[in-house]
């Protein structure tokens, strides 16, 4: 299955279970917070969904289109998830020249979101820590 069937799927099952109060935190509290349901199922998709190289190629260019772009308003946590995840595809594959330029296209975007006013928000920062643990080679 590619990884937009994939992904549909889960966040239409998260939602699902969200709309009917189902949908529960991992202390087993019901999800009231339409914010939070769909950050659960942001990351069941990153835990279950996988891309083909094809789906890399077609991410690549998304991420590259967003982090060339200009802040205006917020920064999606989505389009930061894609971003780490297009990283650890590189990382994986040792293409360390690439993991060091979309982090550095990553921090120059967030930045530039900074000096605008916009906020970033804790799940944004837990993204980019993640990122920071990867230990890049010097090339």
């Amino acid at each position: 299955m590619s990884h937009i069937k994939c992904s549909r799927k889960i966040m239409s099952e998260v939602i699902d279970d969200f709309k009917e109060n189902k949908l529960k935190s991992r202390k087993e509290e019901i999800i009231k917070n339409r914010k939070q349901a769909i950050a659960i199922g942001l990351s069941r998709v990153e835990n279950n969904c996988k891309y083909s190289k094809n789906e890399y190629k077609e991410l690549e260019k998304k991420v590259l289109e967003f982090l060339t772009s200009k802040p205006n308003e917020k920064i999606p946590l989505s389009k930061v998830i894609e971003t780490k995840q297009l990283i650890e595809h590189y990382y994986k594959e040792k293409n360390y020249k690439k993991c060091k330029k979309l982090e550095i296209l990553l921090w120059h975007y967030i930045v530039s979101s900074v000096s605008i006013n916009i906020k970033i928000t804790t799940n944004i920062w837990s993204e980019l820590k993640a990122i920071k643990k990867l230990d890049f080679k010097r090339f």
